[in-house]
């Protein structure tokens, strides 16, 4: 066999490998059940079955879950949701002034830093850390965005988890 057939029959075994690899990736592609769209849709597959869709909850309990007593000094317009499955997930958000904000999280959670490389569409900081120990009102992850807005202040989102 010549060098450009052994070549072309090694890049055509390599075409071939990687064909199978995708076809076997995506063979479960599509398969199994999935939600509805519209309010049917609000439950999907986790803990016993369901997924619930974000239900507002009082803020003190969205905090104690992560063993915070409250929101920071300076937070406004908080709301509070938890979504229950597989996982139990609070969502805090409120905005805050940058100087409150960055004595907050050094308070709180000073071991957790920011990046700028966001997956959350939005998101100009970022970060999650893993609680040691695990919070006792059940959390054992935070996550943690800002969003700047240019006035000084910031949204955050402060998403306790137990995963």
């Amino acid at each position: 066999m010549s060098c450009t057939a052994a070549g072309a029959a090694r890049a055509g075994g390599l075409v071939a490998v990687l064909a199978l690899a995708l076809a076997l990736a995506c063979l479960g592609c599509g398969v199994g059940a999935t939600a509805p769209a519209g309010p049917e849709g609000a439950e999907r597959a986790g803990r016993g079955g369901t997924r619930t869709a974000a239900e507002e909850v009082p803020c003190r309990e969205a905090l104690r879950f992560a063993d915070q007593e409250r929101l920071p000094a300076g937070a406004e317009d908080a709301v509070c949701v938890v979504r229950h499955g597989i996982d139990t997930l609070y969502d805090v958000r409120f905005r805050i002034g940058g100087t409150g904000f960055d004595t907050w999280l050094a308070d709180t959670h000073p071991d957790l830093e920011l990046g700028t490389d966001c997956a959350q569409e939005g998101a100009d900081r970022c970060g999650v850390l893993t609680l040691d120990p695990y919070a006792e009102g059940g959390a054992v992850a935070v996550e943690l965005t800002v969003r700047d807005e240019g006035d000084g202040r910031a949204l955050v989102h402060y998403r306790p988890f137990d995963t």
